[in-house]
């Protein structure tokens, strides 16, 4: 599919008018300035422009999707859920004392772990938003056609693949973060609709998501003709990497593990689907800041669009992050970098060499604990959904459990480990990774999965993983960590909390259980 080079990032305005639409209802009569519904649907540039609003919507960091937005008292946005829901929940990224607005506090109570449906942390709204706009593009995408002779099939195909992809990976992160929710597959379009879904059980979901997801990977183009598109918008290798992780959550909660063997199957051969691409490749550690603050390196496989000079957009991790610093690094994180004696690009201190000394650090301020990754003062430092290193990561641990303690699979997955170590460290001397079974190779891939993604939205949903793998045969991967991440007395009242598998997953929110008569409340809330 060719498109100017400029068209996708000037139309994500003209489709925040039409894609914000409520999850409940179309509005009767539409703002001025607004596009009526029925004035839309009709060519290929409009159809580009409700895609490119999705992703928009997607990687922004005001609930209401709107460009520059900061935090709300009453709503979560997107990247601010990646935070709270995929990260300040583990032990190694924790809210900072003092600096969330006094009208938002509770939203720490995701960081001790003791979520209440009446918590802003549990409204989902936004992400049923963008499953909105995904049901609408597959509705409508295919009668554009008819109407425009310039919108060809490999037009509709690779648009249909973007919609599929985005739907699939919204419910993606609902599923981890609740388990169980309604399953919305129809554009909400008229108030005759019947808006009290039921939840559906995670394996239903979880279906869906592979359906969504393989049909995506059908049709996405294998690249863009623009550079930067085929960072910030789906491609084939992109719907690999999330099949590739999607399959490894199926598998960790399955609970009779029969068929997992299969799924491991299938993550190996995404993971090496994106690495035989020959797209991406690990970045030198004294370059690793210009992954997020420049963005569309050959690391990145999905990222956020960010850019101050065109249409003004920016995001707010820098000041969440860096200048107010709503978010802080804990300490367990110095034990994981101390852990392999040299210094690390990841982490907060610059190795000497061989790269030049001076090279920003990228990880961590030691002394102020803020996340230096999003230090972008134009504030258009960039979210990464999904880097190189995390599909070698992928692929190392469906080794290791695909083949239990076979010697020879473990020593792949550990040079796997091994190429993204060397890449933090600069030297041939880095601490090298080995393991003799599968377990060693789970706390060793948790570690370096821990100084990796430190602070991108990924912690607990790894930790979860690990912990459910097997019917909760090593739980204790994900309640060691937590718990030794607090002190003292505060250890006593999270043990037995975090003991709790169903706790795991947060509540669902109050307004939706009372919007929806058919909504259960999650079973560790009822």
């Amino acid at each position: 599919m060719k498109i100017s080079n400029n068209i996708f990032s000037f139309l994500v305005i003209t489709a925040l008018a039409f894609g914000n639409v409520s999850c409940n209802k179309l509005l009767d009569v539409p703002p001025q300035g607004k596009l009526q519904f029925e004035e839309f649907w009709l060519s290929k540039d409009q159809c580009v422009a409700a895609i490119a609003g999705i992703y928009s919507n997607l990687g922004s960091s005001d609930n209401n999707f709107k460009i520059g937005g900061n935090l709300s008292a009453t709503a979560i946005s997107p990247v601010e859920s990646y935070i709270f829901w995929g990260e300040v929940r583990g032990e190694l990224l924790a809210s900072n004392a003092g600096k969330m607005p006094s009208d938002q506090i509770a939203k720490e109570n995701v960081d001790n772990l003791s979520a209440a449906p009446g918590d802003v942390t549990t409204k989902y709204t936004a992400f049923y938003k963008i499953i909105n706009q995904a049901n609408q593009a597959i509705k409508y995408i295919p009668t554009v056609r008819a109407k425009d002779p310039a919108f060809t099939a490999e037009d509709e195909a690779n648009l249909m693949g973007e919609a599929y992809f985005l739907r699939g990976y919204a419910y993606f992160w609902l599923l981890r973060t609740f388990k169980e929710v309604p399953l919305v597959l129809d554009p909400s379009e008229t108030d005759s609709q019947d808006y009290n879904v039921p939840k559906s059980p995670a394996d239903t979901i979880s279906a869906r998501i592979v359906k969504d997801l393989e049909l995506a990977k059908i049709n996405l183009p294998a690249w863009y003709s623009n550079q930067q598109y085929s960072h910030c918008r789906a491609t084939k290798t992109t719907a690999m990497t999330v099949l590739a992780d999607v399959y490894l959550t199926i598998a960790a909660m399955n609970k009779n593990s029969t068929a997992n063997n299969a799924l491991y199957d299938k993550v190996i051969a995404n993971c090496d689907g994106v690495i035989n691409s020959g797209k991406y490749t690990l970045i030198p550690g004294m370059s690793f800041g210009s992954i997020f603050t420049a963005g569309n390196t050959d690391e990145s496989i999905f990222e956020t669009y960010s850019n101050y000079q065109v249409n003004n957009q920016v995001n707010n991790l820098y000041s969440w992050f860096t200048s107010i610093g709503y978010f802080v690094v804990a300490g367990p994180a110095d034990d994981l970098f101390n852990a392999l004696i040299l210094k690390d690009y990841r982490g907060s201190a610059v190795p000497t060499g061989p790269y030049p000394p001076g090279a920003p650090v990228v990880g961590y301020a030691a002394a102020s604990r803020f996340i230096s990754k999003y230090s972008s003062t134009t504030k258009d430092a960039r979210w990464i959904y999904y880097r190189y290193p995390e599909v070698l990561l992928m692929k190392a641990e469906a080794l290791c459990h695909r083949y239990v303690d076979d010697a020879a699979q473990l020593k792949l997955a550990c040079d796997l480990v091994n190429a993204i170590r060397f890449r933090a460290t600069g030297v041939n001397t880095y601490p090298k990774a080995t393991a003799t079974t599968s377990y060693e190779m789970d706390n060793l891939i948790l570690d370096e999965r821990g100084r990796e993604f430190l602070g991108e939205g990924k912690r607990w949903f790894e930790l979860v993983r690990f912990g459910s793998r097997d019917n909760f045969a090593n739980k204790n991967l994900l309640i060691d960590r937590v718990v030794n991440g607090f002190s003292g007395v505060i250890q006593l009242v999270i043990s037995p909390r975090v003991s709790n598998p169903e706790s795991w997953y947060l509540p669902l929110n109050a307004d939706a259980l009372s919007a929806n008569s058919n909504l259960v409340q999650n079973p560790y809330y009822q």
